[in-house]
């Protein structure tokens, strides 16, 4: 009997080691793994970017050095290239779909009706969130920096990229087998706004807000909102022009309009940005303040 304990405790410590091996594992690669970022979704025409030709030569710069880890967002896991001009994202797809258990395991008829919303749930945030990279590039391609969105895997990279992830292991992926989008390298807005500060160039720090908040306006005035407008968190800056970092909020959505810009987002943004400037840059809140009042009353 004592034996049969023993065997058993045993049996389950393995065990628990190799489950908290996994879990381990997935916390501090931050779950990355090329599974996660492959889907088996179906190629559609509305995925198919007119591509800028200006742009190929730097995609090929882009594309032809190796990247290393940088970030994990919420939807997806960024990489910086060698030179440290380029970030390139892959999508977390695993975010996106069910498990193959999970999806085919036979379920009550209520809880069937629940995964099947869930499902259809996906679906649509899949869907505006490449809608929304189309934008992106499409839209407001200086604005963010994107030099290629590549959605629909028929279209041919012929590139296997070689990169580390977080605990510096190397993989190599064939470019043609996943979705990604590829942009410049910008300084994220808390750390230009800092450097600035640093340096006692408070002149080009309200230069920067500004820019920042005027194209927040700009977004709206072509119809489109931001589900997450932090200006501080989701921008940063190219050569001094303010630039989206997160392009996966762009929504065109008809309740809400410039009418919801005005009313809504831009207290949205103020609500964001003061808390940072009063802790990080209480300097630049009367420029800040200025600012605001002089967009709320053009508008």
């Amino acid at each position: 009997m004592r034996s049969l304990a023993r065997k058993l405790g045993l049996i389950l410590l393995i065990f628990s080691g190799l489950v908290g091996l996994d879990r381990l594992s997935h916390f501090l690669t931050d779950d990355f793994g090329r599974v996660n970022i492959t889907s088996r979704l179906s190629d559609s025409p509305q995925w198919d970017i007119p591509f800028a030709a200006e742009d190929l030569e730097e995609l090929d710069i882009a594309l032809s050095q190796p990247y290393s880890y940088l970030a994990s967002g919420s939807q997806s896991y960024a990489f910086l290239s060698e030179d440290g001009n380029y970030v390139i994202k892959f999508f977390k797809h695993k975010r996106w779909r069910l498990t193959p258990l999970a999806n085919h395991i036979p379920l009550p008829s209520p809880w069937r009706e629940k995964r099947e919303r869930w499902k259809a749930k996906k679906k649509r945030t899949v869907r505006r969130t490449f809608e929304s990279c189309v934008t992106a590039y499409t839209t407001f391609r200086k604005e963010t920096g994107v030099l290629y969105v590549h959605l629909n895997k028929k279209i041919p990279i012929d590139r296997t990229l070689t990169f580390k992830d977080r605990i510096g292991l190397k993989h190599r992926i064939p470019l043609d087998e996943v979705e990604f989008i590829v942009q410049k390298r910008a300084i994220p807005t808390d750390t230009y706004l800092l450097t600035l500060k640093k340096e006692g160039r408070l002149a080009e720090a309200e230069k920067a807000l500004s820019s920042l908040i005027a194209f927040a306006v700009k977004r709206a005035q072509k119809g489109f909102s931001d589900k997450d407008p932090h200006l501080i968190r989701n921008f940063g800056f190219i050569e001094d022009q303010a630039t989206q970092l997160d392009v996966g909020g762009f929504f065109h959505d008809p309740k809400k309009d410039f009418h919801y810009f005005k009313n809504v987002e831009l207290k949205r943004i103020h609500s964001k940005l003061f808390p940072w400037l009063e802790a990080h840059y209480p300097e630049l809140i009367p420029h800040a303040q200025r600012e605001f009042s002089s967009r709320e009353k053009s508008l």
